[in-house]
């Protein structure tokens, strides 16, 4: 029978804390710094890696929705409308279906990405005072969205400065408050 992926995370952990760790000279701190930061990089990657394709599909899902709804809404000159194009024509490329690995769909969402990226540049150079505002409002509650599903995502490694008001990884994967199509589905 073949080790699962936690059970194989679980083997690192153990061998850097009860070996390696111990291992590490006194005077070196730098090392035992990096040691347990590996230590607790390997703890969070336990705790999200059987959650990783759905929160990447969640990213996808919410870059795909902000996507559409700007070009959709594109108003201006040559460059705006040029940029929008460019993200037709990538979101008529898209598969219609998502492919099933972490990786494949991570690529997606920042080719996305940077079709939107080019498409804010270009509206501020000729995207009309109406486009400019609505294009400013989407971008705000897509980056309130995915801003909260990424610090629940990294709510692990208590570095947050307040996770009070995060939700746990079971909420942020499967709530429509988390979904920026339902944002958009909403307004």
């Amino acid at each position: 029978m073949l080790p699962d992926i936690s059970n194989r995370i679980n083997n690192l952990s153990k061998a850097l804390e009860t070996v390696i760790m111990p291992a590490i000279p006194t005077d070196n701190s730098f090392a035992a710094e990096q040691a347990a930061l590996m230590l607790g990089h390997l703890k969070m990657l336990d705790q999200q890696w059987d959650f990783a394709y759905l929160y990447e599909k969640g990213s996808f899902d919410n870059m795909l929705a902000l996507a559409t709804r700007l070009q959709q809404l594109t108003m201006g000159g040559t460059e705006s409308k040029g940029a929008a194009a460019q993200i037709g024509a990538l979101l008529a490329s898209l598969p219609e279906i998502l492919p099933l690995t972490v990786n494949t769909v991570n690529d997606l969402t920042k080719s996305l990405g940077a079709a939107v990226d080019k498409l804010i540049a270009a509206a501020y150079k000729d995207g009309s005072a109406e486009f400019k505002v609505v294009m400013l409002n989407s971008v705000l509650d897509y980056n309130h969205i995915q801003c909260t599903r990424e610090r629940t995502w990294f709510k692990a490694n208590n570095l947050d400065p307040d996770v009070r008001d995060l939700p746990s990884m079971d909420e942020m994967l499967s709530s429509e408050k988390f979904s920026y199509f339902a944002a958009c589905d909403a307004s």
